[in-house]
Order: C-alpha cells, then sequence, then structure tokens
C-alpha cells in the first residue's frame, strides 16, 4: 500500500511554473531551464504551444480520435484508421508496464503544461471536449504517429482499392539525409554529423526547434515535431544522432480465408474464427464556419493478424509492429541523455521505434549507422513482398529480431557512414559496406538507390585519398547537382526522357534540346531545370491518375513524357513568353506575403519538393526542413542549424520569417548548450503562465 501511495504521489505532482525559464534567444528558439527533468517536459509544452498551439493539437487529436470534429471527412478518415488500428487499446493495455515511473512523470508534466496553456487561451483550443489531456492520450499520439511513418496509411489505401502493391512499391519516400565523419576523414581531426530530414515544412509533421536543460542530465538542442515530449534528432554535450526513413518493409497484408455462407468466419489452422466486430463512432464537422457536427457508425473488424478490411477481392488483415509496442517516445528520452556511445547503443536495445534508420556521431570520434527498426522474424517460406495466406499460424508472426541483427556499421575504415533513404547495404565506401547475403530475404531489404546516394558517392570519390575540411561538409550538404543517370524512387524512369527523338515532335524539339543538355544542376539561375521539373510534376500526376502507378512501360512513357513536356512548354510560354526561364521564377519559399526564391529539386542533395502555387507557379513544401550541422572536437559540439521559416508559427510574429533569408544563402546560427551563454544572448526570459 505504501509503495502504491508513494507511486500515485509521485505521479500526481503539480508543476510549479514559477521554477521553469524559457529563454528566447535572438531568433526566438525556446531554452528551456529547470531543476527537473519533469519541469522542463512542461516548459516544452508551453513554449510549443505559444509557437504553434494548433499543429501541436493536430497530433493530439489524431491520437484521440477527434480530428473529424476539427477538419470535417478528412480528419473522419483519420479517426477511421485509428479505430481500425485499435490505437486506444493498445496504449490502454500496455501503458502501465511499457513505461517507466520517471517517464511518465515526464509526460504527465507535459500534459499539464498543455492543458494549463488551453485553459488559459480558450480561443485557441480546435476541440472543446480534447482538453483535459493526460499522458495517456499523449502515448496515443506517437503510436498513432509511429503507424503512419510505418506507411500504412498508403498500404491500407491499396487494399481498399483493390490495389495490392508488391513491397518494394512502398519504398517510394520523398526521403532524409544523414551522414557522419570522424578523423579517418576529416582533415582536422574532428567528426562531423549532418541531421537534415526531409520533411514537410508545415503541418504536423513540420520540425520545431528546442533547446533543453535540466539539473538532471538532460542537455541537448534539436527537433522534435509539435507535442513531442523530447528532442527526436539532435545534439547533446557528448553526441547527436540524425533520422531518416529507411527501406525495409515494415507492413504485411494476409488475405483471409473466409467461411462459404457465415459472413465474418474466418479460418486459422483448420478451424473457424469469428472476426471481431465494432462499431467506431466517428464525428464529422459538416461546415467550416458553423459548428454543426454528424456522427457516424463505421464498422470495423479483426483478426487474430489485426486490423482487418473487407473489399470486394476479399477480405484481408494488415499487421504491423508500430501499432504493437508502444515506448518508443522514452526510448528517445533516454536517448537524450546518453553520454557515450555505449550508453546511446543501450538505448536502441530498447527497440522502441518501429522505423527509423540512426546515424550517430560523438566527441569521442565514433560514428555508426543503424538501419533501426521492428523487423518480424517471418517464415521463409513465404514471399513477404506480395500478400500471403492469412490462414495459418506459419504466417502470424510475433517476435522481432533483436537490434544487435540489423543492418549496421561501426567506425568504418574509410571514415564516413549516411543514409539518404537508400539501401541499407550501401552505407559507407564499398569495401566497408554491409553484406545483404547476411540477412534474411524475408526481413524485406532491398538495393534501393536514390539519386542522393549515387550522387553522394561520386562526391566522396573527391576526397578518398585527401580527406575532408568543413567547408567541403557544406558543400555536400547543399550540394544541387543530380547525378548523370537519374534514379528517382517513384517508379518513373526519368532516364528514358533523355532518349526521344527531337524530330519525332517538331512542336516540342526545344524543349527536348533544353532538358536533354541540362547540367543537372538545380540552381536558382539555371533555365534548363524549370522545364525539366515541370514535366517532373506533370509525369507524376499523368502516370498516378492514368496508369494508378508510376511503374509503366517504355512505350507508354514516352507518350507520357511527350504529353507533359507539352503541358509544360505551353504553360511557360504562356506565364513567360520563354521556355528558357530561370528556376528562380518559378519556384518559391513561401510564408504569408513573403517569397522567395529558392533553389534545389527533388531527390537532390541540397532537396526540394514543391507542389502548385498561385498562377501555376510553385512553392516549396518538402526539403530542407530542419537543419543541423554539427562539429565534435574534444572539447565538445559546435552546432549550426537553421529552419525554412523561424520558431513561431504565428503568421505576423516577428520570429515567423526571420530565419528565411538565412536558410535560402545556406547559412546557420550558433546554438550554445551551455546556460550561462544562453542567458547571456536572452532576447526574453521568462516563466509559463
Amino acid at each position: 500500500m505504501l509503495l502504491l501511495l508513494t507511486s500515485s504521489t509521485l505521479l500526481a505532482q503539480t508543476i510549479d511554473p514559477s521554477k521553469i525559464d524559457i529563454v528566447r534567444d535572438s531568433f526566438g528558439v525556446p531554452h528551456i531551464f529547470a531543476k527537473t527533468d519533469a519541469e522542463v517536459a512542461y516548459g516544452l509544452a508551453w513554449a510549443t504551444a505559444e509557437d504553434d498551439f494548433e499543429t501541436m493539437q493536430w497530433g493530439l487529436l489524431a491520437g484521440k480520435a477527434m480530428m473529424g470534429r476539427h477538419s470535417g471527412k478528412e480528419g473522419a478518415i483519420i479517426d477511421y484508421v485509428n479505430h481500425l488500428l485499435r490505437i486506444s487499446d493498445v496504449v490502454e493495455a500496455k501503458y502501465e508496464t511499457s513505461f517507466s515511473p520517471e517517464f511518465k512523470r515526464i509526460m504527465d508534466a507535459y500534459a499539464q503544461g498543455a492543458n494549463k496553456y488551453a485553459k488559459e487561451h480558450p480561443r485557441e483550443v480546435l476541440v472543446k471536449k480534447a482538453f483535459p489531456i493526460t499522458a495517456k492520450d499523449m502515448a496515443k499520439g506517437y503510436v498513432f504517429a509511429m503507424s503512419l511513418m510505418s506507411d500504412v496509411g498508403s498500404v491500407l489505401q491499396k487494399v481498399l482499392s483493390g490495389e495490392i502493391l508488391d513491397a518494394d512499391e512502398r519504398f517510394r519516400g520523398i526521403g532524409s539525409n544523414a551522414f557522419a565523419f570522424n578523423s579517418n576523414s576529416t582533415q582536422d581531426g574532428n567528426t562531423y554529423l549532418n541531421i537534415n530530414s526531409h520533411q514537410p515544412i508545415e503541418g504536423p509533421l513540420s520540425w520545431y526547434e528546442a533547446h533543453l536543460c535540466s539539473e538532471e542530465g538532460w542537455n541537448i538542442v534539436g527537433g522534435l515535431f509539435h507535442g513531442s515530449v523530447s528532442i527526436l534528432h539532435g545534439t547533446n554535450e557528448y553526441l547527436g544522432w540524425a533520422h531518416t526513413v529507411n527501406v525495409f518493409d515494415p507492413v504485411d497484408v494476409f488475405q483471409l480465408t473466409m467461411h462459404p455462407t457465415e459472413k465474418n468466419k474466418y479460418k486459422f489452422d483448420g478451424e473457424w474464427f469469428d472476426l471481431e466486430e465494432r462499431k467506431a463512432k466517428l464525428t464529422v464537422k459538416l461546415f467550416k464556419k458553423f459548428p454543426l457536427k454528424l456522427s457516424v457508425k463505421k464498422k470495423v473488424w479483426w483478426s487474430k493478424y489485426g486490423a482487418t478490411l473487407k473489399t470486394k477481392q476479399g477480405v484481408f488483415s494488415v499487421k504491423l509492429a508500430a501499432n504493437e509496442v508502444i515506448h518508443a517516445p522514452e526510448q528517445w528520452f533516454h536517448m537524450n541523455k546518453t553520454k557515450n556511445y555505449s550508453e546511446f547503443r543501450k538505448t536502441l536495445d530498447m527497440q522502441g521505434m518501429a522505423k527509423m534508420t540512426v546515424v550517430y556521431a560523438d566527441r569521442y570520434d565514433t560514428i555508426y549507422a543503424l538501419c533501426n527498426g521492428l523487423v518480424p522474424k517471418r517464415n521463409p517460406n513465404y514471399n513477404w513482398r506480395r500478400v500471403v495466406p492469412g490462414d495459418t499460424s506459419a504466417t502470424l508472426w510475433t517476435e522481432y529480431y533483436p537490434e544487435s541483427a540489423l543492418p549496421q556499421v561501426l567506425n568504418p575504415e574509410c571514415g564516413y557512414v549516411f543514409n539518404v533513404n537508400n539501401s541499407p547495404f550501401e552505407a559507407t565506401c564499398e569495401y566497408s559496406d554491409v553484406m545483404m547475403e547476411n540477412y534474411e530475404p524475408a526481413m524485406g531489404y532491398n538495393l534501393l538507390k536514390t539519386n542522393r546516394s549515387e550522387r553522394f558517392l561520386e562526391l566522396m570519390k573527391d576526397y578518398e585519398f585527401k580527406g575532408v575540411t568543413w567547408n567541403d561538409f557544406l558543400r555536400i550538404k547543399y550540394d544541387a547537382q543530380m547525378p548523370d543517370s537519374l534514379i528517382f524512387a517513384n517508379g518513373i524512369n526519368l532516364n528514358d526522357i533523355f532518349k526521344i527523338d527531337p524530330k519525332k515532335y517538331p512542336d516540342i524539339a526545344d524543349a527536348l534540346e533544353n532538358i536533354r543538355t541540362w547540367n543537372r544542376q538545380a540552381t536558382l539561375e539555371n533555365t534548363d531545370c524549370t522545364i525539366f521539373l515541370y514535366t517532373f510534376y506533370n509525369s507524376f500526376e499523368y502516370a498516378f491518375k492514368r496508369f494508378h502507378t508510376y511503374d509503366i512501360d517504355a512505350v507508354a512513357r514516352e507518350e507520357m513524357f511527350v504529353k507533359c513536356i507539352r503541358k509544360a512548354k505551353e504553360f511557360l510560354m504562356q506565364k513567360f513568353g520563354t521556355i528558357d526561364v530561370p528556376l528562380g521564377q518559378v519556384q518559391f519559399l513561401v510564408r504569408g506575403d513573403k517569397e522567395l526564391p529558392v533553389g534545389g529539386c527533388p531527390d537532390a542533395l541540397k532537396a526540394a519538393y514543391s507542389k502548385p502555387y498561385k498562377d501555376g507557379l510553385m512553392k516549396l513544401w518538402v526539403g530542407e526542413s530542419y537543419i543541423q550541422l554539427v562539429k565534435f572536437s574534444k572539447n565538445g559540439p559546435e552546432i549550426e542549424s537553421i529552419s525554412p521559416f523561424g520558431a513561431s508559427n504565428k503568421i505576423g510574429h516577428k520570429h515567423s520569417t526571420d530565419q528565411m533569408e538565412l536558410y535560402l544563402s545556406e547559412k546557420r546560427k550558433k546554438m550554445p548548450l551551455d546556460k550561462q551563454t544562453v542567458y547571456k544572448l536572452a532576447e526574453a526570459i521568462y516563466n509559463p503562465h
């Protein structure tokens, strides 16, 4: 009884905001100082809400299956997936045993901070019934986010549409960059780390920067999603790490054998079992300006394999690790506080993250790359890249490979590791690389190459014998040159576009010539890149609408490219009177009424993915999001970082656009970890209240 009371008392601690300092630097980035980790978590919640309470709430609403109340039909689809995956059930069942008392206090403190802000700013609350939130609600948000990052949304969509894809087609991500160099490859003997995720630059998957510092050993600066309780990737006094989305198959699809007359019975190991059926209550906002809502009930099913869908092609179950393991947030928290490689490696053994490559570096000259994730131990007698039978325990996996059994490289002789969403068997120089034959095919890894991996390895040939300086490191990081052979991960073979004979299509012969002679650079002044980019985006749209896939044969590709080049030329001629338009006149970084030209293109190391903007122009929406570059010496890290816009996402705030020019000029701001330095340079110091 005494132990129970003690635990309950600790978990129910009320945080005193007067003991927390939020220190804003000259760019408005919050540096949060307090005695305890829990107090820092409270301060993080408050600072995040100040800067972007709307985005912070999206993750909470998605975890609580309340998005439909805010954003109507689109939000209701998110809520349906939440119910289908049984996010709430999983968290309720596993919460007590998955998290330590220490971390429960931290999540509870964060919830207190968010609830206090919501109470004091009721007009900013999107859905009144969403508050107060609890630590369990936060855990639900993490589980749902990890499920989406495991690509379950796209798999469910394909199952429902009858287009069951080969697993290789699920590896079509946009990407991220991470690489690290140690003294074997740097001229000054220091260790370098590039943290460069390619996320959306706005919305729930955009990055938020913070510095968290307690007297209990928490001192780190880096990026997190709005609503996270700790840094997701960044740098502390001793070490740092980056994440990229990795390429293994995290989702399996099983076709059930249904009873011929009893519609909800399925066969498993020769016996018939009932599908578990529930009705998910979805509340849908009908109009943007009026509070009218509609309640709808949708059936959801569950088999021994998990979430189950009924379609015209049959009944399918979807199984993934992301909604079976819930302790990812605590793993990230412990990663924040590690002091060396051995401690960091132990946190990886916790195996809470369903996906995400890890690229690591530290002040002790250690570099490391791990194709991290929860990889199921699958029966090798089945082709797991396709739909597998859902009627036998032979396909019902229940275990995962330990972290030590996953592809990884530690301190290779050549002195560098990298991942740019390419295969884990191409993580360093060839003679130190991971061997694919050492891993079971059923683990779901592949040999995917990207334009970025090809270009990175091209660049590294220049430094193979002389080593890399810090300026070389920056050159690689901001490289806007595409390789000679374009290998886009979307499946469209763009190399074929260079083979089209201009004589066959005289009306677009000039555009074809521009594309053919393009020097593969995506700089602001480049004119040939513009016609290529419009053709590229037109091809995306054309292939998906017409063929529902990006993998099409050579004849269909030529027809598609010709139509898409013609469309691109017509637009540029109508808008500019010429096809020779500099990239900087059509592609922009936009926030409010501030519009600045931006270079880069899809799958370049300096990545830029754009979407339609006003008058047919394009604006950046994914690519160089939060950037942190680190130089480790024996004295510790020198950290530089930059965000596309600013610390605040409130349009009109002085810190909502004040990083744009630095970002576009490929410059960064220094980020100190030293408390005295932060206070000395502070723009504002205050308590959450």
